[in-house]
């Protein structure tokens, strides 16, 4: 398949994407498509990229395609280019049926190096960014014709450990042998297994090292490879340190060490062990896609305005913390009279107004010199909550207000309002716009939903807006108020 490469990471692709920059600008286009479609239609593939010379390198997975193009340099020809590009692979993707197929397509600039110089970690690092813009098209393309109930669905299908999914969860087994065995054994057992790459070199089931068969074969297949090589134990041509990784590791973070590896070990096998025994192994194609796809999956669910979590993230926050049975409090933080303020100054205005409630609730967050757990959350709008275990949760709500007022003046221009108007049209007097919150305060001594905490929050914050400008209400709750 010439252009079309088996592995994801490799020189032979690293080299045409070089040699491309040389002659003019390159993207990489992501195309992915959801679980329920069937797979990528290779043969088709194949077929259209046949006698493209724009086309540089290609890679395929049932879900996931990735193309290297020559791109113009003029920026109206380039996005013309890509919107017809993807208009041809919709079309490939719906030709059984006919109809428009739900396509998510990402697009990165491959950037210049000095003398177009390019490495399998650049590569890695433009496929994650176009990946990830395919899975959040793909997420907005699939809910354009949502059906009632659809948005309920998809969070109850989510998995809550997702924003953390562990290593441990995309493990497979894996081959494994004594530091002492011999090399001709490695050699014979790959060629006994061709769809597997790698063995653990573990004592005791403890990892000490790394065989790749890219490697033992390039070893092998030097001048007087075999016999310098073949009876030699194992340990002494073994990668001595390997990706290890703990099965409860987020997949984020071990795919960030994973791409911060030497480029000679770039697409080396991860171990995951289990009380530091060795229990399976993760390729890197894996780990890519699984990195990818949560990256996306988090941008679909962060507020694009503050880039703040939203709903399932806030939920899932709670549920964290309620496990420990340790005290916290839920700040339910809102804008009092904002509609009035963003139809007097603007909806640019009114972003901006977002924004800066976003940041001072932030840095209040942030101040405290003690080490706690704090987590933001935009609900939408001007609604916010804010969830930590200090125990000032009363100077924690004056610190909202004051760091709040300190800077809001600057969005009424030279003069500041003295009269606002409520939902209801009706005039208050009142210099602009205020904050109430209120504050759930949980002590931790039974489990609560976040259903619970969501009501007394409901109904403490009409208590603290009830109160003339900025103001707080503190609920204190326990167990017994469950009763």
């Amino acid at each position: 398949m010439g252009k079309w490469s088996n592995s994801l990471l490799n020189q032979d692709g690293v080299s045409r994407i070089a040699e491309g920059m040389r002659k003019g600008a390159v993207g990489l286009l992501a195309g992915r498509l959801p679980p329920e479609a069937a797979s990528w239609p290779r043969k088709k593939l194949k077929n259209w990229s046949e006698g493209r010379p724009d086309l540089l390198w290609a890679w395929l997975s049932d879900r996931l395609l990735l193309l290297a193009l020559r791109m113009p340099e003029d920026k109206p020809f380039a996005e013309d280019k890509l919107a017809r590009t993807e208009l041809e692979l919709r079309r490939i993707v719906g030709e059984p049926t006919g109809a428009s197929a739900p396509v998510g397509f990402g697009f990165a600039w491959v950037a210049a190096r000095p003398q177009h110089r390019y490495t399998e970690q650049q590569l890695l690092d433009e496929i994650l960014e176009a990946s990830a813009l395919a899975g959040k098209s793909l997420t907005e393309e699939t809910a354009k014709p949502a059906k009632p109930g659809r948005e309920h669905r998809a969070d109850e299908s989510w998995n809550p450990e997702t924003s953390g999914m562990t290593i441990g969860k995309l493990a497979t087994s894996i081959a494994t042998m004594a530091p002492d065995a011999r090399v001709s054994a490695a050699a014979e057992w790959f060629e006994s297994q061709p769809d597997s790459h790698s063995i653990v070199v573990e004592t005791g089931g403890t990892p000490q090292g790394l065989i790749t068969r890219e490697r033992l074969n390039g070893m092998l297949a030097s001048k007087f490879g075999v016999p310098l090589y073949w009876n030699r134990t194992i340990d002494k041509i073994m990668v001595e340190n390997p990706l290890v990784a703990d099965v409860h590791s987020p997949v984020e973070a071990v795919a960030r060490r994973a791409m911060n590896r030497p480029d000679s070990q770039l697409y080396d096998t991860v171990i995951v062990t289990e009380h530091g025994r060795c229990l399976g192994g993760v390729t890197v194609k894996v780990l890519l896609e699984s990195f990818a796809s949560l990256q996306a999956e988090a941008a679909r669910r962060v507020n694009p305005l503050t880039g703040l979590p939203g709903g399932d993230s806030i939920r899932r926050e709670i549920e964290a913390l309620v496990r420990l049975k340790k005290p916290f409090s839920v700040y339910y933080a809102d804008l009092d009279y904002f509609k009035w303020f963003n139809d007097s100054y603007g909806y640019s205005a009114g972003d901006d107004m977002i924004k800066y409630t976003a940041s001072v609730l932030g840095s209040v967050l942030g101040d405290s010199e003690e080490e706690t757990r704090s987590f933001l959350g935009h609900i939408g709008g001007d609604d916010f909550i804010a969830i930590s275990d200090r125990a000032d949760a009363d100077a924690c709500c004056r610190s909202f207000i004051e760091r709040f007022h300190a800077g809001v003046d600057a969005f009424y221009g030279s003069s500041r309002p003295e009269i606002v108007l409520n939902r209801h049209g009706g005039t208050v007097e009142q210099p602009g716009v205020s904050l109430s919150i209120a504050v759930i305060r949980w002590d931790g001594s039974r489990a609560v939903s976040h259903e619970q905490l969501s009501q007394w929050a409901a109904a403490y914050k009409k208590i603290a807006k009830n109160k003339p400008g900025s103001s707080y209400a503190i609920y204190e709750a326990s167990f017994g108020d469950m009763l």
